[in-house]
């Protein structure tokens, strides 16, 4: 299984260890709500199950109650967060093993929606093209979503393996989807960039579609202002900055000062590295299309900027937010 390998060749953190406290995109965590719900739905069934065999208790009860509690948790924080508007879940002091869950429910509402998907393609006989892409984005933009942030590499709860029948089934299908960001040059070979994070995502390939539509070949400039914007703001957001400096400025006052507010590592040479990398994106690319128009940008050129970005977005969700 290709998502599998992953967590396969990484040294994983026992269950009771402390992540710190990863934060996620409400719409984000809202994905994750959907898999623990639907884990718990699957769980449940096999505790009837138990009951019709004469059992005396179900071998899930454990995983069930710790399933009710972080579902009930994370029922409370969405309703809070959409009353205050503000757009991010805080998990403090979450364990390794309740991130696993979360996980664990993720892929497996991929599991269910790949089956969902067999299905489909069994009782009609022709399915329209654009509309399998994108229920295969909406399946690949989930699996994305299992390796942000502090789920990167982490293995899930084993009872996903336990209850998912179509494991192999699914293992195929995920390594031929599409990446949801999968795009053609026009030449014989293909050029893919999967786009993880969903801001950057969303507001890049309407732009992306609309110059490739109208073949304006001189406006992929556009999309490296867009990109830069969406850095800056994350960056704004994240240490709570209300300030004018952008650019170089803003990247040296939020992750260059002593002690910073966006930190990477305790080291300080490795925090120093971090702060160069974002200054260099920032210094040698954006710069340059802030201040004039840029028509010398190829397709190419411009999916791998937007690729640097992504992952310039992915180590954000990775450092300590000092606000």
């Amino acid at each position: 299984m290709e998502i599998q390998k992953t967590w396969e060749k990484v040294k994983q953190p026992r269950d009771e260890a402390t992540a710190g406290s990863p934060w996620f995109w409400l719409e984000t965590y809202k994905e994750f709500q959907e898999g623990l719900i639907c884990l718990l739905k699957e769980l449940e069934k096999y505790t009837a199950l138990a009951a019709s065999l004469e059992l005396e208790s179900s071998p899930y009860e454990k995983e069930i109650g710790r399933l009710k509690r972080m579902i009930d948790w994370g029922e409370k924080e969405i309703a809070a967060r959409e009353r205050d508007s503000s757009g991010e879940i805080t998990i403090i002091g979450v364990s390794y093993g309740s991130l696993r869950y979360l996980k664990a429910g993720l892929l497996f509402r991929v599991s269910q929606l790949l089956q969902k998907r067999s299905m489909v393609l069994r009782e009609h006989k022709t399915v329209p093209g654009s509309l399998l892409e994108t229920f295969n984005q909406k399946i690949q933009q989930i699996i994305n979503l299992g390796e942000t942030g502090v789920l990167n590499s982490l293995k899930p709860a084993d009872v996903f393996f336990e209850i998912a029948p179509t494991q192999e089934q699914s293992a195929t299908e995920i390594q031929v989807l599409p990446q949801i960001s999968s795009y053609t040059t026009g030449q014989s070979s293909s050029f893919e960039v999967p786009i993880i994070d969903p801001t950057l995502r969303t507001r890049c390939l309407s732009i992306l579609n609309a110059i490739d539509n109208d073949k304006a070949a001189d406006q992929y400039d556009i999309l490296i202002r867009e990109i830069s914007v969406i850095l800056e703001d994350r960056v704004r957001q994240l240490s709570g900055y209300t300030g004018k400096l952008s650019g170089v400025q803003l990247f040296g006052e939020i992750m260059g000062k002593v002690p910073p507010k966006i930190k990477f590592s305790n080291d300080k040479d490795l925090q120093e590295s971090a702060h160069l990398l974002f200054r260099g994106y920032s210094g040698f690319v954006r710069n340059e299309v802030m201040h004039g128009l840029v028509p010398s940008y190829t397709r190419e050129r411009v999916l791998q900027l937007i690729g640097t970005v992504d992952y310039l977005l992915f180590l954000l969700s990775q450092a300590e937010i000092k606000r």
